[in-house]
């Protein structure tokens, strides 16, 4: 294996904080990904992106089965979530919505200390619920359909990958990954969203009259986390086109989905409280008079980190601490 190869497969892709939990935290802007389009096909439009930067291309922007295999098994798209979860998630969400019902998810935006420097990414909770992305600025539009043979479609709209970003922002998953991994039926770059956002409007415009179709969207701040700059610019569509009466709270319906755990829920869940439980008996040693609260989260991350981290008998060393999420229960 290459010393590439082995850096990708332990690099820690994002940064956590205080709460942790697991699993649960170029440029073709014109393409359109299908489903149905052939995967060979696409990997021949996306070679040229592919070879431009031997490193960033073979990244995702967060641990995935092919950069880190010993943490995340062929079929989940997360670490302990399977691909076949996060769908039973949408066909639940959408069956008892009115036909013709769409939902919008937002992602978080990213926070900047300045220019080029960010402060660590935390995903929109329901965005992640639903989807397993873990980027800013993306969006994910879901619509029930009768015809559709899973009971919705889902067209996802992100950043494309971009090698010469990507060296200093970090890796991005990119327009394929988004069908081929987190089964979308369709992928864009998000600098089409707005004109699809405007399509969308038109369309509820002529049957709302018709039918109880309503659009499920969560249009503020999550706990004064902002979302993406789509979110603001699909609010403002949506006042223009005076259709403010279709709108509904997606995030009461997501906080039914998951009061059941799955067993495989149930077992991150336990074992982000075991990792969990272990920072915080290091912060109690540690804590005392004149220590600040940086230095004791700093604490607290080490030991959650270093709690990820194990050494096999042959010396290899597996570091899991790419799991590690802000502030997440599934």
């Amino acid at each position: 294996m290459t010393s590439l190869a082995r850096a990708a497969r332990s690099a820690s892709l994002r940064p956590s904080t205080c709460k942790l939990s697991l699993g649960l935290a170029p440029r073709f802007r014109g393409i359109h990904v299908a489903a149905s389009v052939r995967r060979s096909f696409l990997s021949s439009l996306l070679q040229t992106a592919k070879s431009n930067n031997p490193i960033t291309s073979q990244w995702y922007g967060q641990p995935t089965h092919e950069t880190h295999p010993e943490l995340v098994s062929p079929a989940e798209v997360t670490h302990g979530i399977a691909k076949s979860e996060y769908e039973a998630r949408r066909q639940k969400l959408v069956r008892d919505m009115p036909a013709g019902s769409t939902v919008v998810l937002f992602s978080s935006r990213m926070y900047f200390v300045s220019p080029h420097v960010f402060h660590g990414f935390r995903q929109d909770t329901d965005f992640f619920y639903l989807t397993g992305w873990n980027e800013p600025d993306s969006v994910a539009v879901i619509e029930k359909s009768a015809t559709a043979g899973r009971g919705y479609t889902m067209v996802m709209f992100v950043n494309p990958k971009d090698p010469k970003k990507e060296v200093w922002e970090g890796p991005r998953n990119g327009i394929e990954a988004a069908v081929s991994l987190f089964g979308a039926d369709e992928a864009r770059p998000v600098a089409e969203f707005r004109r699809y956002a405007a399509k969308l409007t038109g369309r509820l415009q002529d049957r709302k009259s018709r039918d109880g179709a309503c659009i499920f969207a969560d249009l503020d701040a999550e706990h004064g986390l902002l979302r993406s700059k789509e979110c603001d610019a699909f609010r403002d569509q949506l006042k223009r086109d005076n259709l403010g009466s279709l709108i509904r709270r997606l995030s009461p319906l997501v906080q039914q989905l998951r009061l059941i755990k799955s067993s495989a829920e149930i077992q991150l869940m336990r074992e982000a409280g075991r990792i969990s439980a272990l920072g915080f008996g290091q912060l109690m040693q540690r804590c005392r008079p004149g220590l600040s609260e940086s230095t004791l989260q700093a604490v607290f991350e080490h030991a959650t980190q270093m709690a990820l981290v194990s050494q096999h008998e042959d010396g290899s060393v597996v570091d899991r601490s790419a799991l590690s999420r802000p502030a997440y229960v599934p």
